[in-house]
């Protein structure tokens, strides 16, 4: 890996660029934004751990979207041939990328079973605070919670050692046990059109947002946060399957940033 350092508002890679690398954030943030009819479309907002521009270590197509550093960043840069290279002798050095990969497969397949249209750009970033709200959650936030800077934001279950790691692609891992609630690559804070909204990401048993229902058999598949105090629950929609309510609820504070 190759390391790189970006300034504060430095262009990484355009869209229309050749694609040959993808990159590992050690330090910062980067804006992927895509440029719109009328103005520049906000797809995510990336931090540390995230991988980005990952398809160009699949395909030699022009870069679908441009990446910009918000701060100053500090990235590992990775090629194709490093890329094969880790796959045959580092496996664990080459899991981050091979999650990136599967996020996005993920991603593309729901655009095209659902065709859901690229969100429009916000001109503002949310500040987002996610909170425990049962033993549950708090076996993996603290009681005051954490801010979130970075999005998409993913949630889901922590494997068990019968899964295969590599599945799993989450910034908090939840504890379940069977029958489970939570899929291991469950929701995601995101950002919309609007502001915040919470995201499916193929989970079995969906979300409730506001007593908003996403997920599975649902006509929507993401649902807004609003200004102010939310609740999350994951796993709640159940049926007959287990009628107690889930465990697994979150408080959210949103508040224009």
């Amino acid at each position: 890996m190759q390391r790189r350092h970006f300034s504060a508002g430095e262009t990484i890679f355009s869209e229309g660029d050749v694609s040959e690398e993808a990159y590992i954030i050690r330090v910062g943030h980067v804006e992927i934004v895509k440029q719109g009819a009328e103005r520049p479309l906000r797809l995510a907002m990336l931090g540390e751990g995230d991988v980005f521009g990952e398809m160009g270590l699949l395909d030699e197509r022009p870069r679908s979207a441009t990446a910009q550093a918000s701060e100053d960043v500090v990235a590992d840069a990775v090629g194709r041939a490093e890329f094969m290279r880790l796959l045959r002798d580092e496996p664990d050095e080459a899991m981050w990328l091979l999650h990136a990969l599967f996020e996005r497969l993920r991603s593309m397949n729901r655009l095209l079973v659902e065709a859901i249209p690229v969100a429009d750009s916000m001109q503002w970033t949310p500040r987002v605070r996610l909170l425990p709200l049962t033993e549950e959650t708090g076996a993996v936030l603290p009681a005051e919670g954490i801010e979130i800077s970075r999005f998409p934001f993913r949630i889901g279950r922590a494997p068990v050692s019968s899964e295969d790691q590599a599945l799993a692609y989450n910034d908090i891992a939840l504890h379940d046990r069977e029958p489970y609630r939570i899929s291991l690559n469950h929701c995601a804070i995101d950002l919309g059109a609007e502001g915040a909204v919470v995201r499916d990401r193929g989970s079995r048993r969906g979300t409730v947002v506001n007593d908003v229902k996403i997920g599975p058999l649902q006509p929507r598949d993401a649902a807004p946060l609003e200004p102010g105090e939310n609740e999350v629950v994951m796993g709640q929609q159940a049926g007959s399957f287990a009628p107690k309510p889930s465990p697994f609820r979150f408080k959210v504070l949103v508040e224009a940033g």
